[in-house]
């Protein structure tokens, strides 16, 4: 419980003002995206490993540290794996790294449900899924380079995932049903 209440806070503190931040001007709803996200990218739950991977690990996902997962995926890329993507929601190795490292979160902490919707919320937070004022378009642009299984909503490729023709991804969400949910966080 402890854990939660720091995790929230720590992420409150890094919103921007007025955000999420319980002041009573906004707050999202961002268990539609989660689930919408969790139920495509990662939809054997917080422990699910990359269909592309060559190995699984020894323990669960949910049961090792932030440090042993990125060792688990650096061994899966030793072995030239197509994809390091883990968890409910898909965090390749890259982007696990690049969170630990920007935001100092501790690599002894477990890889389990909590912390995985922490850092999932700081990449919806950084594509400005908080911000009232964010456009629908630019907003699901962004969280498409990031998830996979998003359509691009406007470009080239609108429609298709943002990987689309790189023989591992493919959207796997209507652009409709993502445009709703992005349309509707702040309606309650």
């Amino acid at each position: 419980m402890i854990r939660a209440v720091l995790l929230a806070a720590a992420f409150l503190a890094a919103s921007p003002a007025g955000v999420a931040a319980g002041d009573g001007r906004f707050a999202a709803n961002d268990v539609d995206f989660l689930n919408l996200i969790g139920n495509r990218e990662g939809y054997r739950g917080y422990g699910t490993v990359s269909d592309y991977a060559p190995a699984i690990p020894d323990e669960v996902l949910t049961g090792m540290t932030i440090s042993e997962v990125l060792d688990f995926q650096q061994g899966l890329l030793d072995q030239g794996t197509r994809s390091t993507a883990v968890g409910r929601y898909q965090f390749i190795r890259e982007t696990l790294l690049r969170l630990v490292e920007e935001h100092g979160i501790g690599r002894d902490l477990l890889f389990d449900e909590e912390i995985q919707t922490y850092l999932a919320r700081i990449l919806m937070r950084d594509c400005g899924f908080y911000d009232p004022e964010a456009g629908i378009v630019p907003l699901g642009n962004c969280l498409a380079g990031t998830w996979a299984a998003l359509p691009m909503l406007s470009g080239p490729k609108a429609g298709l995932s943002a990987y689309h023709g790189d023989g591992l991804n493919h959207h796997a969400v209507a652009v409709e049903t993502f445009a709703t949910v992005l349309d509707t966080r702040f309606l309650w």
